[in-house]
Parts: structure tokens; sequence; C-alpha cells
């Protein structure tokens, strides 16, 4: 078994097309990662700047910050700032009060914004408290829950949850995590893709070729040989997924710092209840990245077995990986919008691994994260047994 494995791990490795595409998504994903620091700063149609002057401006200024908590003084500095700014004006940010002024505070004005959701203006009259803040994040938390649909179960979940996010929060500087929240959408969506074509013609180029006829003739014709294509199939589908995170982490972290593992994750992003830093939101939905990767590779390869084609197969999964990017299902179909965002073209965005929407098994509740691994697995693990017996069968009468 482990001598046909490597076998049909180096046919595997040995296809160019694989090198193709892992050469072009690593590029792009490090031109990605890159492209917010390359060009013009524009601001509604006049240039302030290069985009890396700019940045390193506000790196400073977050740094400033770094290890102050967001409390009573931060935010009435924050305030007093932002009240010499003409907040009314439709280009407020190009005034030399606001670059003067406030900018140094932009970080915890747009935290407080997207905390509460108010306005500029309601930011600059809101009560200076911690508690005021704290109440009003629960309050837009609650309502965004009832979008959801949330059960009373749910949502008691989410109360604690929220009860365990430290107040005040600490600011920290963390814009390499950032980057990395922000990517994980476009590196989870080329990682399927990728995977989809790397893994389309494991089984049907044997077919094509017809050293199925071989196969079929020698000692571990039948089962040996379909786990052993499948396993390396596998692998290299995990590693295709690994390489792709690598890239974007070496990339982000050598041009915006590996500071803040540490920092609270709503200080990036405010729409989440988990009490967890942003680090450890960064290691969580990478990993749903590699567990989408190699799910899609076995699923790829599984059907283009069942179909004998590879290009029947990739419409298919490139329609599956498509389709929730061009269709949402309606928030009040619970079941079907929870099953949807489950698909591993969707749950690799930040929205979705980390939706308040859980599973409730056995009195135990369940994040997304925690639930989509294990589906993976079992449905991963159900269609490559079903599999087996379609390829046996044609490898004995599918002639």
């Amino acid at each position: 078994m482990v001598t046909l494995f490597f076998y049909e791990l180096k046919k595997i490795v040995n296809r160019k097309i694989l090198w193709i595409c892992m050469l072009c998504g690593a590029l792009l994903l490090a031109f990605s990662v890159a492209g917010p620091l390359v060009g013009d700063y524009v601001v509604n149609g006049e240039r302030l700047g290069s985009n890396y002057e700019e940045f390193q401006k506000d790196a400073a200024y977050q740094k400033r910050l770094d290890g102050r908590a967001i409390d009573e003084i931060l935010l009435m500095e924050m305030q007093k700032a932002y009240e010499k700014v003409p907040l009314n004006e439709k280009k407020y940010s190009l005034t030399e009060e606001y670059q003067t002024y406030a900018r140094p505070y932009s970080a915890i004005f747009n935290y407080v914004r997207q905390t509460t959701g108010l306005s500029a203006v309601g930011v600059t009259n809101l009560e200076t408290s911690t508690e005021v803040l704290k109440e009003m994040r629960l309050e837009l938390r609650e309502l965004r829950w009832e979008e959801y649909y949330l059960s009373e179960v749910e949502k008691e979940y989410w109360r604690a949850k929220e009860e365990q996010i430290e107040n005040p929060v600490v600011f920290r500087y963390a814009e390499g995590y950032s980057v990395l929240l922000n990517m994980a959408y476009t590196v989870g969506i080329l990682t399927v893709f990728m995977a989809a074509i790397c893994m389309a013609g494991v089984f049907p180029e044997e077919h094509v070729r017809k050293t199925d006829q071989q196969i079929l003739s020698s000692r571990y014709g039948r089962k040996k040989v379909y786990w052993a294509k499948l396993c390396a199939g596998t692998l290299v589908a995990f590693g295709l997924a690994v390489a792709f995170v690598l890239v974007t982490f070496v990339t982000a972290f050598l041009l915006y710092g590996m500071e803040g593992f540490d920092t609270a994750f709503q200080i990036i992003y405010a729409g989440s209840s988990c009490p967890i830093s942003a680090g450890q939101a960064v290691l969580i939905i990478y990993g749903i990245i590699l567990c989408a990767g190699t799910f899609i590779g076995v699923l790829v390869m599984t059907l283009s077995e069942n179909f004998h084609s590879s290009v029947g197969t990739l419409s298919i999964v490139s329609g599956l990986i498509v389709l929730p990017m061009l269709i949402s299902v309606p928030e009040e179909y619970r079941l079907a919008a929870q099953l949807w965002s489950y698909l591993p073209s969707d749950i690799v965005a930040v929205w979705s691994c980390f939706s308040p929407r859980t599973v409730v098994l056995f009195g135990n509740v369940l994040q997304g994260w925690q639930v989509v691994p294990v589906l993976y697995t079992v449905v991963g693990v159900v269609v490559a047994v079903v599999t087996e017996r379609v390829f046996i069968k044609y490898q004995v009468s599918g002639r």
C-alpha cells in the first residue's frame, strides 16, 4: 500500500497543471496582499500621497495607541479631536483639522462606529462610558441575532459569550492579522478553485489513456489502487492549500508586521461575539480554508470517477463554488441559509465562518467553524466509500 501510495503521489506531483496552478495562485495572493500599499492614496478624487506613505502614518498612529484601554479617557480624547473636524462636510477627511487632530484617533473612531452603528456625528455626541459602549454593542448584536432568526438558546449562548469579552477593550496594533482576515475569502476561493482544477484529472486520465486496463490486470488493481490514488490526491490538495496559506501569511507578516496576536477579535471584526483574539480568529479561518481545499479535492476526484469525465466534474464543482457568490438564501429560511453558508466557497468568508448561527446538539451549542470540519470529513468518507464500488464495477464491467 505504501509503494502504491508513493507511486500515485509521484504521478500527481509530476503533472504540469499542478505547478502552474500553484505558481499562478501564489503570485496572485502575494500581489493581493501587497496591493493596498501600491499606488496613490486618493480620497474623494484627491491625491493625498502614496498608499505606502499613508499606511506608515496610520501604523505609527496606531502604535502610539497600542496597549491603551478604550476607556473613558481615550474615548474623550478621541471625541475632542473629532469635535475640531467639520464632520458634516463630505470631504472632511481632506481637511487640515482631520489630518492634524482626528486622524491619530481614527482607529478608535472606527471601532466605536462599528461597535455602536452610530454616524460620525453620533460618535462625537456619545456618552464617554465603557458601560454605555457595551450596552449599545449588545443592543446592536441583539438586532442582528433577530435578523438571523436565532433561537432563545442561541441568544443566551451569545449573551454569555459577550460577557466574556474584555471591557474595556485594549487597543493593539494588529494590521498583519487584519489583512489576513480581510484576505481569507480571496485565499479560500482561490484554494478551492485550484484544488478542483488540479484534482479533476486524477481518475479520468487513466480511462482516457487506457491504462486502467493495465491496472485491472495487476495484483492490487481494484481496491488498493483506488485508495492509494485517493489518499495521494487528498494529500496533494491539502498541500496546495497549505502552500497558498503560507504565501499569504509570509507576505502579510513581512509587509504589515506580526504584532497583535492577542488583540481582541472585536477590534478588527466588531460583528463577532466570539471572545477570542485576532490571532486565534486567523488560525481558525485559515484552518477552515485548509479543510475546504482538501474537501473539494476529494469531492472532485470522486465525482470525476463517477462521471468518468474531468470536464463535466469541473463544470459541476465550479457551479457549486460560484453559486454562493451570485445567490444568497434569505435569512428567514433559516436551515437552508445555514447549510448554504457551509459550502466551501462561502464558509471561508469571515462573516460565514464566525456567523452567529449555530448547531445545538444534545444540549451543546456548536459554532459553524466547529461543525464544518466534521461535516466535510463525514461527507468525504461517505462519497469515497460509495465511489469505491463504482471504481471496482467499472474496472470489471465498464468496457
